[in-house]
């Protein structure tokens, strides 16, 4: 995907960047953000009214995609005008006025955003504009869906900055996959995404990895680990969770790797009795573990092709790892085995 810079009297406009994206905000987020070059594709964010986003929606479609965020429903509409409507928590009304207050906050609007046809503004109307958890969703979920609109593909992969690439690890949820990454950043790696890592493609050569928004979700008990790289800042606490600040490596590198975190009892060695095995050997097969990892979003025979053919470089282009280990397996031994192995 070409990018150009931004402008102003000879000089680049400076701006926020995550997801390949440039971000200009009305209101900074939180996360350890550096001022970057603008470049297109690039996305306004603005802080707006419930009404506003009303007044700009032009009617649903169908869904595009649908999950669930911290306990609510969170679902992605695409409009009759190729606009897209982000709903977390309970469908607003048709008025525009969607905060019940009165409501419990599994059954209460969170908040609705609304993405422009061109994919180039996004405004934001949360329930509550004071708390930054919000940003949460915006900073994830929404950001990736956009990046995915203007063309770029993405792994359900965290990942890390090395000298040779990025290695992105998978996991099934809960799984081990944040405990992993804190490991690894408490030994000096760097962070390219938490847990979506957005791909440019580059033809016949590995596609560059873009870093993610500047921030984590990670166990309470991972929070020591990565006090040895640094105190990390925390936003919020989210039951046996943090949100916490984490800088990103600050460029697209290409992707060297993809490890999948197979964490399951009775993985030991054959013959051995003792716990906390780990062993990481190459997938044969690679072709099928990518196509599950890409994200299917949006859903047309064009963008299928399209995932087809880069699931199909990245199994010539990059090394998949099967990381294999018991549950009670402790972290270090899961670094020990895949920096051993994937480097």
């Amino acid at each position: 995907m070409e990018s150009s810079e931004q402008k102003v009297g000879g000089a680049p406009r400076l701006g926020l960047a995550a997801f390949g994206l440039s971000l200009i905000a009305d209101v900074t987020p939180p996360g350890a953000w550096q001022a970057r070059p603008l470049r297109e594709p690039s996305l306004q964010i603005r802080s707006v009214t419930a009404q506003a986003i009303a007044d700009s929606w032009s009617g649903f479609e169908e869904i595009g995609w649908e999950g669930v965020i911290d306990g609510a429903p969170f679902v992605v509409e695409r409009g009759v005008d190729g606009d897209h409507r982000f709903v977390h928590g309970a469908q607003p009304d048709q008025s525009g006025a969607p905060f019940d207050r009165s409501e419990t906050p599994s059954n209460a609007t969170r908040a609705v955003h609304h993405l422009s046809p061109d994919a180039s503004v996004l405004q934001c109307a949360p329930a509550d504009p004071a708390e930054q958890s919000w940003w949460r969703v915006v900073l994830d979920s929404v950001l990736f869906t956009v990046a995915l609109l203007q063309g770029y593909e993405a792994l359900h992969a965290g990942a890390l900055a090395t000298s040779d690439g990025v290695i992105a690890i998978t996991a099934a949820s809960g799984g081990g996959k944040s405990t992993l990454l804190s490991e690894l950043l408490g030994r000096g790696l760097a962070l390219m995404a938490d847990d979506v890592l957005v791909l440019d493609s580059r033809g016949t050569e590995p596609p560059l990895a873009h870093p993610a928004p500047p921030l984590m979700t990670v166990p309470t008990a991972s929070i020591p680990t990565l006090r040895e790289a640094g105190p990390p800042e925390t936003i919020s606490s989210l039951d046996e969770e943090r949100w916490i600040a984490v800088p990103v490596y600050p460029e697209p590198l290409p992707l060297k790797a993809l490890v999948v975190l197979d964490r399951r009892p009775g993985s030991q060695r054959s013959g051995s009795q003792s716990s906390g095995f780990a062993s990481i050997e190459k997938i044969e097969d690679p072709l099928a573990p990518l196509l599950g990892s890409l994200m299917n979003f949006p859903r047309s025979p064009a963008r299928e092709q399209t995932r087809f053919e880069l699931a199909s470089m990245l199994s010539c282009t990059t090394t998949l790892w099967r990381l294999t280990a018991d549950l009670d397996t402790p972290p270090d031994v899961l670094a020990d085995t895949l920096l051993t192995g994937a480097l």
